[in-house]
C-alpha cells in the first residue's frame, strides 16, 4: 500500500472543539447531533481541500437521502401515524419491510445505471422525487396500500440518494486516500440518524407528523438539491483535478501525470480500471465476499434494529434505552472514520476481520445480562462495527474488483447486505416470544461476527486489476 501523507487542516479542528462548546447550551435532545457535527469537522480536516466539497456534498447527500430517512424515521413516525389510523404496529412495520425488500431487488439493478451515466444527474433527479414523495406522506390517507407504495417507490425513484450512487463518486475521486474518504463520506448516513431525528422529534412535537414529513421534503429540496449542484462532480477531471484532488494541468501536463500515476503503481488517472460487472460476478471471491457480508450483516440487523427491546429487557428503562440509539449513531459516524483511516495505510481485510470482534464482544456482553454503563459500552462496540462495514465493502469492491463496475458490484453487496439486516430482527423477535428472552439470538449473533470475520481474512491478497 502506498504511503499516505497526512496534513491536518487545523481551521477544521477548531471549528470542531467550537461546535463541541455548544454543548453546554443546547437542549439535550441535540447533544448528540453537535457530537456528530464536530466528528464531521474532524474526518474532513485530514482530506486535500481541493476534494472537501465533493465529500462534503456526499455526506449531506446521505444524510438526508433514502438511507438515513428509512433507517430512522420509521420508528420516529411510527406511534404518532398508527395512532391517527387505528393501524397495528406490525402493520406499520410490514410497509418498510415491503420496502426493504423492494431495495434488495433495485440494488442488482440501479449500479449500472450509475456506472454508464454517471451519478450527479441521478442524484438531482432522485432529490427531486424523494422530496415529492416525502410530501405525499404529507397527505397520508387511512389506505394502507398508500403506505405501502410510497415505500415501494422510495427506494427506486431515490435510489440516487443512496449510497450505492454516492460512493461511486467517492470510488471515481480517490485511490491513495479512498478509505478515509469512503469513511467520511458513508458517515452521512450517521449524521443523518444523529441530526435529523432529533429535528423531527421536535418537528412532530410542534407541528405534527404530516408537517414533520414536509419538512424533510422542504430540506432536500432547499438545503441538498443546491448543494449537491454546486459540488457533486463523477469525477475529478471535471474540476481539471487528478485522484485524491492533486492539481492537473492540461495536454503535456496531463499526459506526464498519468504516466506518473501508471508507474508509480497507483490507479489510472481516469480513476477507471478492473473487471467488469459480468467477470466479477465469475470470480469465486465475489460471492465469498458476498457470504461474509450477509453474515455480519444478518448479526449486525438482528441486534441494531432490536435495540431499544433488548435494551429493555436487560432492565433499562424505556428512556435509557432510547438515549443508547444517540451512543450508536456517535459510534456508526466514528466506526466508519476510524475503519477507513486504517484501511488506507494496513491490508484491509485484516483491518475488517478485526473490527469484528467488538461487536462479538458487544454482543456478548449483552447476553450475559450488561445493564446500565456496561449496557451502553456493548451498544458503543457494536455501533463501530455497524458504521464500518458500508464503508468496508466500498473499499474491498474497489480493491478486489477495480472501478470499472464499480456501483454495479457494490449493488450486489448491498443487496445482500440489505437482505441479512432487514431479516435479522424477524428472528429476534421469534427467539424472544417463544423462550422470553433474546439470549439465545445473541449468542448466535456473537458467532457470525466471528465467522463473518474469518471469511473476510480468508479472501487473500488484491489482484491485479487490468487498466491499472
Amino acid at each position: 500500500m502506498t504511503e499516505v501523507k497526512q496534513k491536518w487542516d487545523l481551521r477544521f479542528i477548531i471549528a470542531a472543539a467550537a461546535t463541541l462548546g455548544l454543548l453546554v447550551v443546547v437542549p439535550q435532545a441535540f447533544r448528540v447531533s453537535v457530537v456528530a457535527l464536530a466528528i464531521v469537522l474532524v474526518v474532513l480536516a485530514p482530506l486535500p481541500a481541493s476534494t472537501r466539497p465533493v465529500v462534503s456534498a456526499v455526506i449531506l447527500g446521505l444524510a438526508t437521502g433514502v438511507g438515513s430517512i428509512n433507517l430512522f424515521a420509521p420508528q420516529i413516525f411510527q406511534k404518532h401515524v398508527t395512532a391517527e389510523f387505528g393501524w397495528s404496529a406490525s402493520q406499520f412495520a410490514s410497509a418498510t419491510v415491503f420496502g426493504t425488500y423492494v431495495t434488495i431487488v433495485a440494488s442488482l439493478f440501479i449500479g449500472k445505471l450509475f456506472d454508464r451515466d454517471g451519478v450527479r444527474r441521478w442524484a438531482i433527479i432522485s432529490i427531486v422525487l424523494l422530496a415529492a414523495l416525502l410530501f405525499g406522506l404529507r397527505w397520508l390517507t387511512p389506505h394502507l396500500w398508500h403506505l405501502y407504495l410510497i415505500s415501494g417507490l422510495m427506494p427506486v425513484l431515490a435510489a440516487g440518494t443512496s449510497s450505492i450512487a454516492y460512493s461511486r463518486v467517492i470510488a471515481r475521486w480517490f485511490d491513495k486516500r479512498r478509505g478515509q474518504a469512503f469513511g467520511a463520506a458513508l458517515a452521512g448516513i450517521g449524521v443523518g440518524g444523529a441530526v435529523l431525528a432529533p429535528m423531527v422529534g421536535w418537528a412532530i412535537k410542534e407541528f405534527g407528523w404530516r408537517d414533520a414529513y414536509a419538512s424533510l421534503g422542504f430540506l432536500s429540496l432547499a438545503v441538498t438539491l443546491p448543494v449537491v449542484l454546486w459540488a457533486l462532480r463523477d469525477t475529478p477531471a471535471e474540476k481539471n483535478l487528478g485522484l485524491d484532488g492533486e492539481p492537473l494541468g492540461g495536454g503535456t501536463a496531463m499526459a506526464t501525470a498519468t504516466e506518473s500515476v501508471r508507474a508509480a503503481g497507483a490507479a489510472p488517472a481516469s480513476g477507471v480500471y478492473g473487471f467488469s460487472a459480468t467477470e466479477t460476478r465469475r470470480l469465486p471471491r465475489f460471492w465469498r465476499m458476498m457470504a461474509a457480508f450477509v453474515l455480519m450483516s444478518f448479526a449486525i440487523g438482528g441486534v441494531m434494529i432490536q435495540l431499544v427491546p433488548i435494551l429493555i429487557a436487560r432492565g433499562l428503562e424505556e428512556a435509557s434505552a432510547v438515549q443508547a440509539l444517540g451512543v450508536l449513531s456517535i459510534a456508526l459516524i466514528a466506526g466508519r472514520a476510524f475503519a477507513g483511516f486504517l484501511m488506507d495505510r494496513m491490508f484491509a481485510p485484516y483491518v475488517a476481520a478485526t473490527i469484528t470482534v467488538f461487536p462479538a464482544l458487544g454482543v456478548a456482553m449483552l447476553a450475559l445480562g450488561a445493564h446500565g454503563a456496561s449496557a451502553y459500552l456493548a451498544v458503543l462496540l457494536l455501533g463501530l462495527a455497524a458504521g464500518a462495514e458500508l464503508d468496508v465493502i466500498a473499499v474491498l469492491v474497489t480493491r478486489y474488483f477495480g472501478t470499472r463496475a464499480y456501483a454495479e458490484n457494490y449493488g450486489w453487496q448491498y443487496a445482500g447486505w440489505v437482505l441479512g439486516s432487514g431479516t435479522a430482527p424477524l428472528l429476534t423477535t421469534a427467539v424472544y416470544q417463544k423462550f422470553g428472552t433474546h439470549d439465545p439470538a445473541l449468542w448466535l449473533y456473537a458467532a457470525l461476527f466471528v465467522v463473518s470475520g474469518l471469511l473476510v481474512a480468508r479472501l487473500g491478497a488484491y489482484p491485479a486489476l487490468a487498466g491499472r
